[in-house]
């Protein structure tokens, strides 16, 4: 029996009628936003769905379609320089640069946000505005 692509979105609920879990369908695969609910209400989760592949937590996109690379502020009065930041990164998308007490990241970043979390000083913090392409931060 051939059952017909899911399309649109579906939503499923808990016994009080509370969402728990919402996904959006588009030929047959998981396209947008997909949210799961804790049950006392609260958000447990949002992941973005692509053509039925997710994309990563940290990725934005902006209204035509291309990809915002998502880079972290870098405070350098905080910074201590340490280097931690760039051995937690999964790709090795991020470089330091010691003479200009700079940081670089390139195109391998996947906007995990991981350097962010690991600065022992606070230095990394998310942007308030995403900004495209690899340049110098």
């Amino acid at each position: 029996m051939v059952m017909a692509s899911p399309e649109g979105t579906e939503l499923q609920t808990f016994p009080d009628g509370t969402s728990k879990h919402e996904i959006n369908w588009h030929n047959g695969k998981k396209d947008g936003w997909e949210i799961k609910w804790h049950s006392n209400g609260q958000m447990l989760s949002k992941r973005k769905w692509v053509d039925g592949n997710p994309k990563s937590p940290g990725l934005i996109w902006d209204e035509n379609g291309d990809r915002v690379i998502i880079k972290p502020d870098l405070d350098r009065d905080l910074c201590i320089f340490c280097g931690a930041r760039i051995g937690v990164c999964p790709t090795n998308a991020m470089f330091l640069e010691y003479n200009d007490r700079d940081i670089w990241i390139d195109q391998n970043c996947t906007d995990c946000l991981l350097c962010t979390r690991i600065c022992p000083v606070g230095a990394l913090s998310y942007p308030e505005v995403a900004r495209r392409n690899t340049t110098k931060i």
